[in-house]
């Protein structure tokens, strides 16, 4: 005897809410520390607020000007967290392959890093991630980690080997093509390793477009952690040298703002150095921070660590 079985109906799925619509909390933490004059009209009052504090690893910020939305990864919790307006926090993708990095394309997309599939995504914020490239020059990816739009379009990423040595951040295995690399994804389609680096990780560009800056940041003293700024010409990058160093930690990962200054991770919080790389001010964070990002008018400094996603307003 058979049984005939209804066919279901799906029900109009909805992210899952993880923090319901609210204020920010305070953050028991010091005021930024003011090393140089030029900082104190943006962050003379300027106080950290929690907005998130239930994440396992927080990273990859990205702001979504069509969602009104920051964006960040829970690499360990393997999740793609979004916080909203109103103060909640949604799930965007969920039971990711260890999704790291996160950017915004031109037509409002979202690009990712994947350390588990060893690729880099795009999804619209819901449902699955749809993989576009996992190979260069003939070899496997490592395992992308930090993700950005250049001025042209093109999709930039570090290609270090840590998601490939972490079984708690991807899937441990050894690199194909035994290189950690800068790559660049073209309106071909094609990824080219741009540049060899020692563990690269965060990326920026100058506002002109003009310079390239990335971070490298080896664990086992096989080089020297500090970010690197080069020249681009709109084809290759040339003339790198060393841009800062921070004092603590490492610089994971960075944005630059409008004026040309750069706003790194640290393991006090994050460092702001100015264009040609003085060190202006420090604004403690109440863990070792992994990433920070701006929203279209930089107004507010979104800032990932450990459990956390904070915010900084500012002047």
């Amino acid at each position: 005897m058979s049984i005939a079985l209804a066919t279901p109906i799906a029900p109009l799925l909805l992210p899952a809410r993880l923090r319901p619509p609210g204020p920010p909390a305070p953050t028991d933490v010091p005021p930024p520390m003011i090393h140089h004059a030029d900082a104190r009209a943006v962050l003379d009052g300027a106080r950290l607020v929690t907005l998130y504090d239930q994440a396992n690893w927080s990273e990859g910020p990205a702001w979504w000007p069509r969602e009104r939305t920051l964006v960040w990864s829970d690499i360990v919790g393997r999740r793609v967290l979004g916080r909203r307006e109103d103060g909640a926090v949604d799930v965007l993708l969920d039971a990711t392959p260890f999704i790291n990095g996160n950017a915004v394309l031109p037509d409002g997309g979202l690009v990712h890093c994947e350390h588990g599939r060893r690729a880099i995504s795009r999804s619209e914020g819901m449902g699955v991630a749809t993989p576009i490239a996992w190979m260069a020059e003939g070899s496997r990816l490592n395992a992308p980690n930090d993700v950005i739009v250049g001025p042209d379009g093109a999709i930039w990423f570090s290609d270090p080997t840590f998601g490939l040595e972490n079984p708690k951040q991807g899937v441990p295995t050894r690199s194909e093509s035994r290189r950690t690399a800068i790559c660049r994804i073209g309106e071909d389609g094609v990824v080219r390793r741009m540049t060899d680096m020692t563990q690269p990780n965060g990326l920026a560009f100058s506002p002109d477009g003009r310079i390239f800056y990335a971070s490298q940041t080896p664990e086992h003293g096989e080089g020297e952690v500090a970010i690197h700024a080069f020249d681009w010409d709109g084809t290759a990058l040339s003339n790198q040298r060393r841009f800062a160093t921070v004092d603590d930690g490492i610089p994971d990962g960075f944005t630059v703002d409008r004026r040309g200054w750069l706003w790194s991770s640290s393991g006090k919080g994050i460092e702001l150095f100015d264009a040609v790389g003085t060190h202006l001010a420090t604004v403690p964070t109440p863990g070792m921070c992994s990433n920070c990002t701006f929203d279209s008018d930089e107004t507010r400094l979104f800032v990932t660590g450990g459990a956390c996603l904070w915010m900084l307003p500012l002047a």
